[in-house]
């Protein structure tokens, strides 16, 4: 067994290494063989917002968007970590008028939209923002509309023992490849129930969800339909599952949806990639999301997935330069992780 977190990115001031990034990677098929590793691939951490698209599947298995006269692009909104933009916020209450409910349901919490933070935007003075623009108001309008399908009450969604969170734990280890009792549980930061698996298992997610929509793909599943569904709809409108200026919606413009991709927090970050149905589950050990970028590109080029255009039109993400207050170039991050290859 490799260590558990190796080098992987360098953060130079000047010519000088300043500071290094540790990670764990795991790459997967999608039966779930090793292809590739940095680090320790069983590796166990919380998936964070990376599980949004597997807590979305018992939702779709049960006919959302359609039972409700929704679109695509609300479906790829429940898997979303949205920058909390206007078609973000228009399409959340589109979801909540559609299933009867109220933002007043939402349990997500408040906080600044994404948006500002991303693009360094000052925030308008005398703004006031509600759940609603939570970048997990999506997830969560998701499970209400789960909550409308099942008969439950609204004010429980939360709750680890509640029948829908029972579903979608059980469904959510399924697709993993796991037993729910082994699934660590933790409280995510929009207050919705959230695990710790290993690195292998959120990867053969992503290989399942890539392998949904890819050349071959996988049938055996009893949610490969669903699956077929949240790949496409997150292909397709990859502007509603994260915003502008963030890394997801990138990598999704630079590659033409060829790779399927979600952050989560704390520096997780997963992609799928349909035309190989593979899977790739990357941790920062630090939970610094700064190093997220060089790491997965420089994987992807390792793995010789991405074209010279593609890169090129990720150039300044790989290998990002560092400024000062005064806008002066002090530094860059750089990749160096060099991934084992099984095949």
């Amino acid at each position: 067994m490799n260590e558990t977190f190796v080098p992987a990115a360098e953060v130079f001031r000047g010519n000088h290494v300043e500071s290094l990034h540790f990670a764990a990677v795991a790459v997967v098929d999608r039966e779930g063989e090793l292809i590739a590793s940095l680090g320790a691939p069983d590796l166990v951490t919380f998936s964070r917002s990376s599980l949004k698209p597997f807590q979305a599947l018992p939702t779709v298995m049960r006919g959302f968007p359609d039972r409700f006269g929704l679109a695509e692009h609300h479906l790829a909104l429940i898997c979303a970590s949205h920058s909390g933009e206007e078609r973000h916020v228009r399409a959340a209450r589109e979801i909540l008028a559609a299933i009867d409910a109220k933002e007043s349901h939402l349990q997500c919490g408040v906080h600044v939209p994404l948006i500002f933070r991303d693009n360094e935007l000052p925030i308008p003075a005398r703004s006031t923002f509600t759940a609603i623009y939570n970048n997990c108001s999506g997830k969560h309008s998701g499970m209400l509309a789960l909550s409308r399908i099942l008969g439950q009450p609204f004010e429980n969604y939360l709750e680890i023992q509640s029948p829908l969170q029972r579903l979608i734990r059980a469904q959510v280890a399924q697709t993993l490849g796991i037993e729910p009792n082994d699934m660590i549980h933790g409280i995510d930061g929009c207050s919705v129930p959230n695990y710790a698996v290993p690195l292998k298992a959120l990867a053969l997610g992503y290989a399942r969800l890539a392998s949904s929509v890819g050349p071959k793909p996988r049938t055996d599943d009893e949610c490969h339909e669903a699956c077929r569904r949240i790949a496409g709809a997150m292909r397709a409108h990859p502007e509603m599952v994260s915003g502008e200026g963030r890394f997801d919606l990138a990598l999704a413009q630079a590659t033409n949806g060829r790779a399927i991709s979600k952050a989560g927090g704390e520096a997780v970050e997963c992609i799928g990639i349909p035309e190989r149905g593979w899977g790739i589950a990357v941790k920062i050990a630090d939970g610094t999301a700064r190093a997220i970028a060089p790491v997965v590109i420089g994987i992807l080029r390792q793995l010789d997935l991405l074209s010279k255009d593609e890169y090129a039109a990720l150039a300044k993400l790989a290998e990002p330069t560092l400024t000062n207050h005064r806008g002066i170039e002090i530094g860059k991050i750089r990749m160096v992780g060099e991934l084992r290859k099984l095949r």
